[in-house]
C-alpha cells in the first residue's frame, strides 16, 4: 500500500506560552483521534518537546533533533490533506485566541469534564 506523508510544523518556539500539543491531542487524545478518524490518517506529534522530559531515550526516533511538528500518514492524499488542514486550523486557533477566549480549549475542558463525570451543566 502506498503511504502518503505530510508534516505540519508547530510554531512552539514562536509562541512558547501556547500549549499546541495539548490543543492538538485534546482530552485523553480525543481531538487527535477525531481528526484521525475524519481524515482516515495516523497523526504523530514529533520533534523537540514532543516527548515528556526523560522519556526521549525510550523513543529514539521521536525526532527530538527536529523542530516540533505533526507527522501525518495516510493511504490517500485527500485524507492527509484533511488532517493537515484541521491541524493548521487548531494551531491558528491557538495563536488567534488567548487562553481564556479559546473556544476549542473550552470545548476540550468541557469534554474532559464529561469524560470524568464532573460536568456541571450551566443553568
Amino acid at each position: 500500500a502506498i503511504k502518503v506523508q505530510d508534516k505540519v510544523m508547530i510554531p512552539q518556539d514562536d509562541y512558547p506560552t501556547i500549549n499546541f500539543i495539548g490543543l492538538l491531542i485534546g482530552p485523553r487524545g480525543n481531538t487527535l483521534k477525531r481528526i484521525e478518524k475524519e481524515s482516515n490518517s495516523k497523526i504523530m506529534i514529533r520533534g523537540k518537546g514532543s516527548t515528556k522530559e526523560g522519556k526521549a531515550q525510550l523513543y529514539p526516533n521521536s525526532g527530538e533533533d527536529e523542530a516540533l511538528h505533526a507527522l501525518i500518514t495516510g493511504s490517500t492524499a485527500d485524507g492527509v490533506k484533511i488532517a493537515v488542514n484541521k491541524i493548521h486550523e487548531i494551531i491558528q486557533c491557538g495563536i488567534d485566541s488567548p487562553e481564556g477566549q479559546n473556544d476549542l480549549k473550552r470545548m476540550q475542558l468541557r469534554e474532559l469534564a464529561q469524560l470524568n463525570g464532573t460536568l456541571r451543566e450551566e443553568d
